[in-house]
C-alpha cells in the first residue's frame, strides 16, 4: 500500500497575527462544532482511498488548532482511523499557541494519540511578540514547553522567526539559547516575509515600520544557524534544524513530493500527480459538509516536466540533497547526463556540491537557492 499524509486545517484564531496571511477566522463555539462535523464528513468522502493507502502522518495546522476542544480533535482523529488504516507509529502533530495550552489539554492530546507538538514561540522578547501581534508572552512560551515535557512530550518543535523590525542578533541568540536549555529537539527558523494585505505589510508600506536590511537579515540567519549547529540541532532543510531522529516526517512528505490530502477550508492536496485545494471560505465548507458534496479547485495536473522541476527544487531544499538513483527510479532519467551543463555551471560558482550519488546545495547555494532553482528550468 502507498503511504499517505493527512493535513487538517483548523481555521480559527483568537486574534490574527499582524504578519499572517493564512486563512483563519475568529473562533466561536458554534462555528467550531459545525466545522468539526464538516471536517469529519470530508474525511469520510475520501473513503475510496482506504484500499490503496496507509496513513503514516497526520498534521493538524491552522489557524490555531489548540484553540478547539480536545474532544473535537479526538472526533477528527477517530474519523481518520475509522476511514483509513493508520500506521501504529504514525506521526500525529498539532500546531499550538502557548497561550492556549495547559496541562489538562496536553494530557488529553497525549491520550488521543498526538505525539508531536509544534509550538509557535517566534521570539522570547516580549516587545517583539507584542509588535507582531502575538497573544502570548515569553513566560507563557517557556511554561508551555515545560508543561508539554511534564505531560510526556519529547517530540517538540519551536517556531522561531527572524528578520522582524527592531530585532537584533542578540534577541535571536537569546531565544535559541533558552530553547536549547529546555531541550527542544526541533526548531523551524523562518525569515519574516511581509505578505500583501497583512497589517504589517501596510505598516511597512506607509513607513510606520522599517524592515531589516538584507545584509542584516542574512547575519541573523547565519548567527542562529551557527548557534543551533554548535548545539547538535543540525540543519536538514533550508529552514529546519533538528536533533537526529526528530525530523518532521509530515513535512518531509512535501519535500519528497509524496502524496497527501488536505481537510478543511483552504487546505491543499497532492494526489495522483494532481494539486488541488479547498475554497478559503468557512461558511461554504460548512454548507458543503452538510450536503456531503465538497468543491475542490484543481490548481494543476502536473506533466512530467513540471513534476521533475518541482522534485528538483524540493529535494535541493534538503541538506541531503537529491539522490541520482531516486531520480532515475522516479523518472527513468539520468540526472547527471540530463543536467550536465547546469551542474558544471553551478559547481564552478560553488553553489552546489556533487559526488557519484548526490547533488546538494552548498551554504552559498542555500543563500542563492532561487538562482540555483531557476537554472534547472532551462532544459539542455
Amino acid at each position: 500500500m502507498r503511504k499517505l499524509g493527512i493535513y487538517i486545517h483548523i481555521p480559527f484564531c483568537v486574534k490574527k497575527c499582524g504578519y499572517c496571511d493564512f486563512y483563519s477566522v475568529k473562533w466561536d463555539e458554534i462555528s467550531e462544532n459545525k466545522y468539526i462535523q464538516s471536517a469529519i464528513n470530508e474525511i469520510k468522502s475520501y473513503s475510496e482511498l482506504k484500499d490503496e493507502y496507509i496513513v503514516d502522518t497526520i498534521f493538524i495546522g491552522g489557524g490555531t488548532p489548540s484553540i478547539i476542544s480536545a474532544q473535537n480533535l479526538e472526533n477528527v482523529i477517530t474519523a481518520i482511523r475509522n476511514t483509513f488504516i493508520v500506521e501504529e507509529n504514525a506521526e500525529i502533530s498539532i500546531e499550538a499557541n502557548p497561550n492556549t495550552l495547559n496541562v489538562k489539554k496536553l494530557y488529553a492530546y497525549s491520550s488521543i494519540g498526538i505525539n508531536r507538538l509544534s509550538i509557535g514561540i517566534q521570539s522570547l522578547n516580549d516587545d517583539i511578540l507584542k509588535n507582531i501581534g502575538r497573544i502570548h508572552n515569553s513566560k507563557e512560551a517557556l511554561e508551555a514547553v515545560e508543561n508539554a515535557k511534564q505531560c510526556g512530550f519529547t517530540n517538540i518543535n519551536a517556531d522561531v522567526m527572524f528578520n522582524i523590525p527592531g530585532q537584533t542578533i542578540d534577541d535571536i541568540n537569546n531565544t535559541i539559547s533558552q530553547l536549547i536549555k529546555k531541550e527542544i529537539r526541533h526548531i523551524s527558523f523562518y525569515s519574516l516575509k511581509l505578505e500583501k494585505g497583512t497589517p504589517m505589510y501596510l505598516l511597512e508600506k506607509n513607513k510606520k515600520i522599517v524592515m531589516p536590511e538584507e545584509d542584516d537579515e542574512r547575519e541573523m540567519y547565519y548567527s542562529g544557524r551557527n548557534l543551533m549547529e554548535k548545539n547538535n540541532l543540525l540543519q536538514y532543510e533550508i529552514s529546519n534544524f533538528t536533533v537526529k531522529g526528530y525530523e518532521c516526517r509530515h513535512n518531509l512528505k512535501y519535500w519528497n513530493q509524496e502524496e497527501y490530502i488536505g481537510i478543511g477550508p483552504s487546505a491543499h492536496s497532492f494526489l495522483e500527480n494532481m494539486r488541488f485545494n479547498n475554497p478559503s471560505w468557512l461558511t461554504k465548507f460548512i454548507v458543503s459538509g452538510e450536503s456531503g458534496t465538497f468543491e475542490r479547485n484543481i490548481s494543476e495536473v502536473m506533466d512530467e516536466k513540471e513534476l521533475i522541476f518541482e522534485y528538483i527544487i524540493l529535494r535541493l531544499r534538503l541538506t541531503e540533497g537529491l539522490r541520482f538513483t531516486d531520480f532515475k527510479n522516479k523518472f527513468s532519467k539520468d540526472f547527471k547526463e540530463t543536467y550536465k551543463k547546469q551542474i558544471k555551471h553551478l559547481l564552478i560558482n560553488n553553489l552546489i556540491e556533487s559526488d557519484e550519488c548526490t547533488i546538494k546545495l552548498t551554504k552559498k547555494g542555500m543563500d542563492l537557492s532561487n538562482y540555483v532553482f531557476r537554472a534547472f528550468t532551462k532544459r539542455p
